[in-house]
């Protein structure tokens, strides 16, 4: 997380400061209200505006594919919105290891086409694609190998109350299906034999790839980039983290353009000249960081002299949303 050490009640200090403001935040300045409602409006703003803000970037837990599953659930349940993602084929002996970038969408639906995965997407662990539980049956990982990725079962399903259950030690089941009481802590596990299976929160973060990961195609070990939610504020006495002291006076102008919304008399008229000028300087700041070029690339449809401009197999045409043939190249 990025140094935060300025304090809302800091923020509150300086802007009474201003005689016309004094008013909002009561004698003492030490009041929760309306100052905790304000510093979040500010923060939902400052993280809503068009700018992937390497302070506010995750890497996320890499995750293993298995052959035919779709949707992996995880136990993020910050995740404001996914901003990149790569693969890696781990199963090479040799370094470097082949690296592939991958397209994050905002959606992408059930499939089964079978490919090297180039499109993840997000949605929440209540609605992911499960399996069902199978008795003595092989739950095995990627790991290890040297080419196809094993066959499994779709690892996860849900337990006879209602948890959502996925592998996170791999073995063979046991002769029983695993259960936990209803509504059982997101990250508590239970045994299965030698798997082990570990409750996902409904609400956390699940991610969907796109084509399936194919059955004797290669295993990939995938790691999703994200911009984290914006957190909610509940005590003057907090930081103004994620957003980083060097920038801290941006939140402050916010501050002070949204208290002008509330100033008695007269002096709100100065909210809306103070807003649209604290929207301009953010987007100062936010163009700054176009001075660093992008890594990106254009893939044409076809080629300039015709052509179908489908993949080596007619399967998908070629494009930004199928960038790569089915090799990964």
């Amino acid at each position: 997380m990025a140094i935060s050490t300025i304090t809302i009640q800091q923020i509150v200090n300086q802007v009474r400061a201003w005689p016309e403001l004094q008013p909002i935040f009561g004698t003492s300045g030490w009041e929760q209200e309306p100052a905790i409602t304000i510093a979040n409006d500010v923060l939902q703003e400052f993280l809503a505006a068009p700018m992937d803000w390497k302070w506010n970037r995750v890497y996320g837990p890499p995750f293993l594919t298995v052959a035919l599953q779709q949707d992996y659930p995880t136990q993020i349940t910050d995740l404001g919105w996914l901003e990149g993602c790569w693969r890696v084929d781990f199963t090479q002996n040799s370094l470097p290891l082949p690296v592939f970038t991958m397209e994050s969408v905002r959606d992408t639906g059930a499939t089964s086409f079978q490919s090297n995965p180039f499109n993840i997407s997000w949605l929440y662990n209540y609605q992911a694609i499960v399996g069902t539980w199978q008795a003595n049956t092989a739950y095995p990982t990627a790991l290890g190998t040297t080419s196809g990725a094993p066959v499994s079962p779709v690892q996860t399903f849900i337990d006879a109350n209602g948890n959502i259950l996925y592998v996170t030690g791999w073995g063979t089941s046991g002769n029983v299906q695993p259960v936990l009481p209803a509504k059982s802590a997101a990250g508590t596990t239970v045994t299965d034999n030698t798997v082990t299976w570990t409750v996902a929160d409904p609400w956390g973060i699940c991610l969907r790839i796109v084509p399936l990961p194919a059955a004797g195609g290669l295993p990939w070990q995938i790691t999703p980039i994200y911009q984290k939610i914006p957190p909610v504020y509940k005590s003057l006495t907090q930081t103004i983290a994620p957003i980083p002291d060097v920038i801290g006076y941006l939140f402050r102008q916010g501050f002070v353009a949204k208290c002008y919304a509330l100033a008695p008399g007269d002096a709100s008229k100065k909210h809306m000249p103070m807003y649209l000028q604290w929207k301009e300087d953010l987007m100062t700041a936010i163009r700054s960081g176009d001075r660093e070029r992008e890594d990106a690339n254009f893939y044409p449809n076809s080629s300039i002299t015709g052509g179908t401009g489908w993949d080596y197999f007619g399967n998908f045409p070629i494009g930004p949303a199928w960038p790569y043939q089915p090799y990964g190249f």
